[in-house]
């Protein structure tokens, strides 16, 4: 639930967030209620996993905060509850200190983050804040890919030629690598073979390697031991960790720096590794699919990549065809796009202008399905019983050396046939002369005057043909 707070003088103040708090001690469920009260958090109590699936059904919460020892139940049952009927809400679980594998455990189910008890009662308010936010930016981001996170529909031979290797390589641990334009599905297909793969009940975690800065990339990765660097105040897995039984998916690999493939090379080769700031070893055996936009042989020349890190990724390498090379699916995949936005906002099912076929099916798409997964959002939201041509939104880049060839006029086109086939005829009337512009009028037909003229129209230099008179 989210609620607008006014201030005295009417303004906007701020949103209030439901929180479902789920602990079993009066004391301790006392006092944190009181704290997020005060943070400016709404509240929902239950101090059983029975109760609180109850309350999470009878409401909309923002994010979960359990303890893990609970009466009917501990705290990774009510997750796995929780992901089953509400999949998208933030769940946070309090654990003992040093119950870390409870921690990893739960996090590998679906756990937005941990803490462990005793905590600073400060660093909770935060902590949900922060989680709350990552969440709603995910909701955001996550309503398209799930949609096509699905069996991917297509017509395209080459595609469904990618689509039936990639099953026959989902049987086998080894890595994949991705190729393709932005916007072309890598993700999807990753997902593709993960769910085709013995592993498909494991966690598959996805990380985009542009979008995480280069030092925090490391701790994602490999997890960090509390203390190990400033803001550092709890120990916490990485994705090589949490997935060691499913699929880590490096999105944009070929931003990574070139001193942290060293180091993911080496603990994909040894399938161990250390948090950072530990010394403890940790087995680790994910299987990872790695995909980039980038030119691997531009890549791999100027030293962005390390062949050998690019060898352990590129067992087997799918190129995947841009949305321009596959027309066949530009019908169905704006039907899903549209069978989805309509249901997504309530609406009836649209209709489609000819025209708008059209234009899709001539647009060169240089944004892949991804725009057109935006166009017809954007379309559907502005149409009102049909989808036309100015609800696309589309900017044409418009080829302008194949836009001049396209409008040329017939005497144009004419003329340009008529000086070819007039440089070709003098040519030949001059080889079979040996260059005599006399002979070679004689035999066109024409004066040696406008031999002449032709030969200075058409540049034809006359040392070409040793020209003689």
């Amino acid at each position: 639930m989210q609620l607008l707070v006014l201030g005295l003088g009417g303004e906007v103040r701020d949103t209030v967030h439901t929180i479902l708090v789920v602990e079993d001690d009066p004391s301790l469920k006392k006092v944190l209620c009181q704290i997020l009260v005060r943070d400016g958090f709404a509240i929902v109590e239950a101090d059983s996993a029975e109760s609180a699936r109850e309350r999470l059904c009878a409401g909309s919460i923002a994010c979960v905060l359990s303890d893990f020892k609970l009466p009917q139940g501990n705290g990774l049952e009510l997750l796995r509850a929780v992901r089953e009927c509400s999949p998208s809400v933030p769940f946070i679980i309090m654990t003992a200190f040093g119950s870390i594998d409870i921690a990893v455990e739960a996090m590998k189910l679906g756990a937005s983050d941990f803490i462990s008890k005793p905590f600073d009662p400060q660093s909770l308010a935060p902590m949900l804040h922060q989680v709350i936010r990552h969440n709603r930016i995910l909701d955001r981001s996550s309503s398209v890919r799930k949609k096509l996170s699905g069996a991917v529909i297509t017509k395209c031979p080459k595609l469904e030629r990618i689509l039936a290797q990639a099953r026959q390589v989902a049987q086998v641990d080894t890595s994949v690598l991705l190729l393709g334009e932005s916007g072309t599905g890598k993700e999807v297909v990753a997902r593709y073979i993960h769910e085709h793969s013995p592993r498909h009940g494991y966690p598959f975690i996805a990380l985009n390697c542009g979008a995480i800065p280069a030092e925090l990339l490391e701790s994602e990765f490999f997890g960090h031991e509390a203390g190990s660097f400033t803001g550092a105040t709890q120990t916490r897995p990485g994705v090589l960790e949490l997935a060691s039984e499913g699929t880590v998916f490096l999105d944009e690999v070929g931003e990574m720096l070139p001193a942290l493939q060293v180091k993911l090379l080496r603990a994909l080769q040894e399938r161990e590794i250390r948090r950072v700031g530990g010394n403890t070893t940790i087995r680790v055996a994910p299987r990872i699919i790695a995909a980039t936009n980038r030119s691997m042989e531009e890549a791999l020349a100027n030293g962005s990549i390390r062949e050998d890190f690019y060898f352990r990724l590129a067992v087997v390498t799918f190129t995947l065809p841009p949305l321009r090379e596959r027309p066949e699916d530009i019908d169905i995949l704006t039907q899903r796009c549209i069978n989805h936005f309509c249901a997504q906002m309530g609406r009836e099912k649209l209709a489609v202008s000819p025209l708008v076929v059209d234009i899709l099916h001539s647009y060169s798409w240089p944004g892949n399905i991804r725009e057109l997964e935006n166009v017809i959002e954007r379309a559907v939201l502005l149409a009102d019983d049909e989808i036309r041509p100015e609800h696309l939104g589309i900017e044409f880049r418009l080829d302008l050396s194949a836009l001049e060839d396209a409008i040329r006029t017939l005497p144009e086109i004419a003329s340009q046939a008529v000086q070819q086939a007039e440089v070709q005829a003098i040519e030949r009337a001059l080889q079979l002369t040996n260059g005599n512009k006399s002979k070679a009028a004689q035999i066109l037909g024409v004066s040696y005057k406008t031999l002449l003229n032709k030969v200075r129209e058409y540049g034809m230099s006359s040392e070409d043909h040793e020209l003689s008179s």
